[in-house]
């Protein structure tokens, strides 16, 4: 290998980790939209997505796994943001697109009318075995006014919807493997999760239905005052584990470091707390919830962080993964940490909590606030509590469904 063939991949990461730096709050990700090759009439042949049950042995529960995970939820009619899925998006503006790949045949998915597009016939149900779902993202959905953390955004939620799509398999009883593609390459695709026939249901059917809130907040996000039961808090953590197949990996897997700053949980002291395998261990006492309210990008009023009684903060080491990973290492990380806040949130929702992501904070001020080491980086962080109230929202999931709640 000549000198300048060693080189390129050097600079190549040293670009990525410019560019990860050099952009306020968010870093930037060459994450291009995927381009679907001209047809004809894309929905010549749309069908709808009932019809994959025709598929032996894989197709029942396929259906219901892509049902549970695209398909909207409710509708909040005083919210402004009021299309609510499975998994979080920022401003309800979904910037990810799914692509159901059967053998050779691709058809994009239509989420809110249950629609599989394409312009020739489903292929016979009797040969297909396994099935792809592939993961694009269109971060210009956003407004410009978010800039390059359009594209943090957009592969947060990718890791987000595969979590889901990996969840909502396994709790159908299929074998799902969740894989990242970095920022897409020439095909645009940058996760893809297939799924194929089980065995045996091993994840929990509740925790993929139950019913999830961002919180009521059209006059400020908060968290109920009250004390919350440390059960809850324990049931967070033991539930908020990845499954397998999962982008998350197990805890620590993609560079990922989590710390807890707890508040208001019976019996729990307050303060910042380090996660790992072995649980919770306390690195400081204290109000650190009110210290990262300081950092946080909006005020009290807006967003009461000082008042949650868990804020999770995802770190990494991004110049150690771009190392090791190369200039792929920052997007892999980025859906890591999405999917890794997926099974939070679906933990959350099944403990009747809260579970907001967010990304508007002074990086410098929480890193220095959870005691992050010199090379980390703040990933994501999510806000949760109880919630005041319950939501006044309209249900769109099928009444005739028993399997919903």
């Amino acid at each position: 290998m000549s000198s300048a063939e060693r080189a390129e991949p050097a600079e190549a990461i040293r670009t990525e980790l410019a560019a990860a730096y050099a952009h306020g709050p968010g870093k930037a990700v060459r994450a291009p939209r995927w381009t679907a090759p001209p047809v004809r009439n894309r929905r010549a042949h749309s069908v709808g997505l009932s019809r994959l049950a025709d598929i032996p042995l894989l197709g029942p529960a396929l259906v219901r796994t892509l049902t549970a995970a695209l398909a909207p939820r409710r509708w909040e009619p005083w919210n402004m943001y009021n299309d609510h899925r499975a998994y979080p998006s920022a401003r309800s503006a979904y910037l990810v697109d799914a692509t159901l790949r059967l053998g050779a045949d691709r058809r994009p998915i239509d989420p809110v009318r249950l629609l599989l597009e394409g312009a020739e016939p489903l292929p016979d149900p009797s040969t297909v075995t396994s099935a792809a779902i592939e993961l694009t993202v269109d971060p210009g959905r956003l407004p410009d006014g978010y800039g390059t953390l359009r594209d943090a955004l957009a592969l947060l939620e990718a890791g987000h919807l595969g979590g889901a799509l990996v969840e909502a398999g396994l709790a159908a009883g299929l074998a799902a493997q969740a894989r990242a593609r970095g920022a897409g390459g020439a095909s645009g695709v940058v996760t893809e999760v297939t799924l194929s026939h089980g065995t045996a249901v091993t994840w929990s059917w509740e925790r993929v239905v139950a019913a999830r809130s961002s919180a009521l907040s059209p006059l400020g996000l908060s968290a109920d005052p009250r004390p919350l039961p440390a059960e809850i808090l324990q049931r967070l953590i033991r539930d908020s584990r990845p499954p397998e197949g999962s982008l998350a990996g197990p805890s620590g897997a993609h560079g990922l470091r989590h710390r807890l700053a707890v508040r208001g949980v019976t019996g729990v002291r307050d303060g910042l707390y380090a996660l790992d395998e072995g649980g919770l261990v306390l690195i400081q006492p204290g109000r650190v919830t009110e210290r990262i309210q300081s950092a946080f990008g909006l005020g009290p009023g807006d967003v009461d962080v000082a008042g949650m009684n868990v804020v999770w903060v995802i770190t990494a080491d991004i110049g150690a993964v771009l190392r090791g990973q190369g200039p792929d290492g920052y997007p892999n990380t980025l859906m890591s940490a999405g999917a890794t806040a997926q099974h939070v949130c679906s933990a959350a929702a099944a403990a009747g909590l809260f579970c907001r992501p967010v990304r508007s904070f002074d990086e410098p001020a929480v890193e220095a606030t959870v005691q992050a080491d010199p090379g980390e980086d703040l990933v994501y962080m999510l806000l949760i509590g109880r919630p005041r109230a319950l939501d006044f929202c309209y249900d769109l999931t099928s009444p005739e469904d028993p399997t919903w709640p």
